[in-house]
């Protein structure tokens, strides 16, 4: 498995209103000597394989194509390490327990569709009249 980042920022003489308003912001947060802050976004690409020149192509394509509008943001690829014997974020968890994790007696989290959630969870986009 192989790990390419996609870092993608406006670029310079497109006005960043985020940025700015995170400058505006740090000082009253108590952060001096800010001169400047860009936004952008950080896009990482996991693919089968080892890191090679055809899938670092393929990803610099997936960044031209959808990840970054060239017009106004400018981006870089790189590869980055996967630790040791980790295959995808550690933070890429599944929500509760697997079906399989289940206890045979246990019931799974299931609210039939024509019930109200009474959990606050939004109801689903086909639920919905305007979806």
């Amino acid at each position: 498995m192989a790990r390419y980042v996609v870092d993608v920022m406006p670029k310079r003489e497109i006005l960043d209103p985020q940025g700015k308003a995170v400058l505006g912001a740090l000082p009253r947060l108590g952060f001096g000597g800010v001169v400047d802050v860009r936004q952008g976004k950080r896009f990482e690409v996991e693919v089968e394989g080892d890191a090679d020149d055809e899938r670092l192509a393929d990803v610099r394509r997936m960044a031209e194509t959808l990840l970054a509008n060239p017009v106004i943001e400018d981006f870089v690829v790189t590869v980055e390490a996967l630790p040791h014997g980790e295959e995808t974020h550690p933070w890429v968890e599944p929500e509760g327990p697997l079906a399989e994790e289940l206890a045979p007696d246990e019931p799974a989290d299931e609210t039939p569709a024509d019930e109200p959630r009474t959990d606050g969870a939004p109801a689903e986009a086909a639920d919905r009249d305007d979806a």
